[in-house]
């Protein structure tokens, strides 16, 4: 027969009941001793003032039930005080725990209104493009048909989880962009500051003064600067129907319906804030107490599946360039889960997940129930 000892019930009980049971310890430690020094002290009172009387004298013997009374009389005062004492306590406990429901009432409000916010943040998070429409009509004249074309230019927005997918395109083409024009001038610069020159590209706009790199020289900045506005120009004009540019070692296919690298900080800026905050919000009270760390973990996840796949992947990015650092400072990719999702086979140019995170999945590989990444910790 095995006997499973539930140690987390156990603290419980100790966190809860810690002074009665520290109380009840001391009593049962030194009580038996207390009582039985005034028991002692009592009987030789009594033998001592009144020698043993032969013949009942109530003037004397009388003392006995004073005798009896001081020797019983610890022990009943020790039981009221430790009852005394637990009914006080049940009290106490009874008022912290309506505390802390109403501390968790408080959280759980906004914590539901952070959540809210943040499907708002999606749902208008828009990027206005382009699409082509084309009109055909036969004109005959003598016998000839002559045809003529008329293209008119027409809104089409991107809205929602969609912006994440088509920024995700975005940015892989404005990396292989980059990848070309270095080796169009000879240069030899690393892979990851490359794709950090691209997502800051792509975050700020290829015209935006702000693009800089401490490993990367200004003039390969702006030779690449130029020759994205020039594949912006024709893309726009196109209508986005040129979309294939000659790449490294393969095609460019910018597959988007709005001009591209014209920047997304005032979209990305706000988004990334409010889910930095959130994942904050959480972790902050779990550090109080207000509960445990699975219960962290079950809110997050409910933050966590209210991002897509690709939301995921740029979030990644965020933090691989730098850019979102701040997430794993305080372990909110790896302890909490905040990238358990992503789609670690769909990562470009960026360090291998998997890879960067090895000394975290190492540390958790008897865990197997509880991966760092959905699809696996290790390549199958």
């Amino acid at each position: 027969m095995t006997i499973r000892i539930n140690l987390r019930k156990i603290k419980e009980i100790i966190d809860n009941w810690w002074a009665p049971i520290v109380l009840l310890f001391l009593i049962l430690l030194y009580g038996r001793d207390f009582v039985r020094w005034a028991s002692l002290a009592s009987i030789d009172t009594y033998t001592k003032y009144f020698n043993h009387p032969q013949t009942f004298d109530s003037q004397t013997t009388g003392q006995i039930g004073d005798t009896l009374g001081g020797t019983t009389a610890p022990y009943i005062g020790l039981t009221a005080i430790f009852i005394t004492f637990v009914a006080f306590w049940v009290q106490f406990r009874a008022n912290k725990q309506v505390q802390k429901q109403f501390a968790m009432q408080q959280f759980e409000s906004q914590f539901y209104e952070m959540l809210r916010l943040h499907r708002l943040n999606v749902s208008e998070m828009k990027i206005s493009g382009y699409e082509v429409l084309v009109s055909r009509t036969e004109e005959t004249t003598d016998n000839n048909k002559k045809k003529s074309v008329t293209r008119s230019q027409s809104s089409k927005r991107t809205e929602g989880h969609k912006v994440f997918v088509t920024m995700s395109t975005e940015l892989k083409c404005c990396y292989e962009f980059l990848e070309k024009y270095q080796a169009d001038l000879g240069t030899n610069y690393a892979k990851k500051d490359l794709l950090g020159l691209a997502y800051r590209i792509f975050f700020f706009g290829s015209s935006s003064e702000l693009i800089s790199s401490a490993r990367i020289d200004n003039s390969f900045i702006e030779h690449c600067q130029r020759e994205l506005r020039k594949v912006r120009i024709a893309h726009k004009t196109s209508f986005s129907q040129n979309n294939v540019y000659p790449g490294l070692n393969k095609d460019i296919k910018l597959y988007i319906k709005y001009s591209p690298f014209t920047g997304h900080e005032s979209r990305l800026g706000h988004y990334y804030r409010h889910l930095y905050s959130s994942v904050k919000f959480v972790v902050e009270k779990e550090k109080t107490g207000l509960f445990d760390y699975q219960k962290a973990r079950d809110y997050l996840k409910l933050l966590r599946v209210q991002m897509s796949n690709d939301e995921q992947l740029m979030l990644y990015y965020n933090y691989s360039i730098g850019f979102g650092s701040d997430w794993e400072k305080r372990e909110f990719l790896t302890k909490y889960r905040m990238l358990h999702n992503l789609p670690v086979n769909k990562v470009r140019y960026a360090e291998d997940p998997r890879e960067h995170f090895a000394a975290f999945i190492k540390s958790n590989k008897t865990k197997k129930e509880d991966n760092l990444f959905e699809w696996g910790d290790y390549e199958a």
